[in-house]
């Protein structure tokens, strides 16, 4: 636990990963990497790592003002990161929009959703860290942040978490962001790793959109059509995509805003 907090105090100070002097629409944008590989009783995993260096990569053509990756994350850890110390970090920084991905092993259980912690017992869903814990600690920050976008490389959300779209998510313009970003609070979940050593097409899709992107800005409808037609090409489960439950949303979204060239 101290060397989380440890890490998180690190990252934090230090200076951002990516120095910004251009405007942001969307404001101060933060993301989150968690990566679970090293696991107690589960199979380890080595596809997460690599996908998520991937994913810091294609990022770095976007305005991100901080990542936080961290870790191997306990239960116990997970939830004191979000319920407080992540909470702390965006309330005192007073960050607009956030993105957290996880990477690592998931479940599905009861129409629950579950990220898998690296201490969690095989068959004990009570070890597991609920989807639902997640969203209930989201509702703390919405003091400074408008656009939440969870993105989950490992199981099914459930819908207790969200609510799914019923169609083709409608294409987006960058000119929304003139006016200011309306509230968004959005999940994107896919199906997560199968094999130990799997890297995920998944990610490998999303990164791609992201650094092929030629336009000022990407929205994520955009990114979830992409890794829809991808997951049918490879005859794999259909990505899920909708609102969190329960969180304000006004009908906006979250936009990756690409850097001047």
């Amino acid at each position: 636990m101290k060397k989380l907090r440890l890490l998180l105090i690190l990252l934090c100070l230090s200076p951002a990963l990516f120095a910004q002097e251009e405007f942001n629409p969307m404001g101060k944008t933060w993301v989150v990497f968690i990566e679970n590989t090293d696991y107690e009783s589960f199979a380890s995993l080595t596809g997460p790592t690599t996908d998520i260096e991937l994913m810091k990569s294609s990022l770095q053509g976007y305005l991100i003002d901080r990542i936080i990756h961290v870790k191997n994350m306990t239960k116990q850890e997970m939830e004191d990161f979000f319920a407080k110390e992540f909470r702390n970090l965006v309330v005192e920084n007073e960050v607009n929009a956030i993105m957290v991905w996880y990477a690592g092993h998931g479940k599905f259980i009861n129409n629950i959703g579950y990220w898998i912690p690296v201490d969690a017992t095989l068959d004990d869903e009570f070890t597991y860290y609920n989807m639902n814990s997640l969203r209930q600690s989201l509702r703390e920050y919405s003091e400074s942040v408008t656009n939440t976008l969870v993105v989950t490389d490992a199981c099914e959300s459930g819908p207790t978490f969200y609510q799914a779209m019923r169609s083709i998510p409608t294409n987006r313009s960058c000119s929304e962001l003139m006016s200011g970003p309306a509230r968004s609070s959005q999940v994107l979940t896919s199906s997560g790793y199968e094999f130990a050593t799997e890297n995920s097409a998944f990610t490998n899709t999303f990164a791609s959109a992201l650094a092929n992107n030629a336009n000022p800005c990407l929205p994520i409808e955009n990114i979830v059509t992409q890794v829809t037609i991808a997951a049918s090409r490879n005859n794999q489960a259909r990505p899920r995509f909708g609102k969190i439950a329960g969180l304000e949303d006004e009908g906006g979204t979250f936009f990756f805003v690409a850097r001047e060239q």
